[in-house]
């Protein structure tokens, strides 16, 4: 009996240590096109766990390509430092309130192929500047009505105001700077694709760069080594009526009314709630006049005109 019992204890250690040794794995990796949440706190975690309902799980749809959406929600490995959301700029002044970049989805999308490029070489992305509303172009060009670096509002629009623009810049993996042709908004020579009057080391971070995002899908600009727009053009017209909070909420008008939640950015659209006045309700992006955003644990599109930045 004790034979019998000695051999069955070894069978079980030495299945244990072999099941120890097959079954470790990696972490997965976070999606560039699935937004990111931040995790529970412990005691909510455990609340969960213990409690008898079911969990409810929250779908999150993917975008439309010419959604505008926050590129920290998707690319949350993409650095950001908006220049023009500060004074850290050429005009000295804060351009816009905001202070999160955001891009059309089908732009982001290349933009991750490009940062995926770029990481497997040793290098990230930095984003200077992105979507920036027709208003702001208004500002720049007061400081600096020059059209080799700031687009005349007056005959037209930045291409930044179409959603599918970035000033960008290589950084190490971990955001740091790495040696360019020179600073953001450098307004000589230096800021032109002719690296003959830059370092090598300059010309060459300056030259992966660009590889990396035309290979992506982004056409550059001449005239300035940071700048690229998406070859897939985008409207203007789809986005010339945002202004984007700086705190990233809009609020349903104070009133009897309610807001209809609908599944898709058009006014015929089923119906999935509705949002009674003076709502705060989070951004999630933008479509044809639309704001996405999610109330209830439902996700869906209300009309961008019936919301207000501030609080009624």
């Amino acid at each position: 009996m004790r034979k019998r019992l000695s051999a069955f204890l070894i069978c079980v250690m030495l299945f244990s240590l072999v099941g120890c040794g097959s079954t470790r794995r990696e972490e997965p990796c976070i999606s560039p096109f699935s937004p990111v949440s931040d995790p529970p706190f412990a005691a909510e975690a455990m609340e969960a766990v213990t409690t008898e309902a079911p969990l409810a799980v929250l779908s999150i749809p993917e975008p439309r390509s010419d959604e505008l959406v926050r590129v920290r929600d998707y690319a949350p490995s993409i650095f950001v430092d908006l220049r023009y959301a500060g004074d850290d700029n050429f005009t000295g002044y804060a351009i816009y309130a905001f202070r999160d970049a955001w891009l059309r989805y089908g732009t982001l999308q290349k933009l991750c192929t490009a940062q995926e490029s770029l990481n497997a070489q040793g290098y990230g992305l930095l984003i200077w500047d992105a979507f920036r509303p027709q208003e702001a172009q208004y500002r720049l060009w007061e400081f600096c009505p020059d059209p080799v670096y700031v687009a005349n509002p007056y005959a037209g629009h930045s291409s930044h105001s179409n959603g599918g623009t970035v000033d960008i810049t290589l950084v190490t993996p971990d955001g740091q700077p790495v040696e360019m042709p020179s600073g953001f908004d450098e307004f000589s020579a230096l800021a032109d694709r002719d690296y003959g009057d830059v370092s090598s080391a300059a010309a060459e971070h300056a030259r992966i760069l660009e590889r990396a995002m035309t290979e992506a899908g982004f056409v550059p600009y001449a005239g300035e080594w940071w700048h690229y727009a998406d070859a897939d053009a985008y409207p203007y017209e789809d986005l010339e009526a945002i202004r984007l909070p700086a705190e990233g909420q809009l609020f349903c008008p104070a009133g009897e009314r309610e807001l209809t939640l609908r599944t898709a950015p058009d006014p015929h659209a089923a119906a999935l709630a509705q949002i009674p006045s003076g709502t705060s309700l989070t951004i999630l992006g933008y479509a044809k006049g639309f704001a996405r955003v999610e109330y209830l644990g439902q996700q869906g599109y209300v009309p961008l005109d019936e919301l207000q930045n501030t609080e009624p």
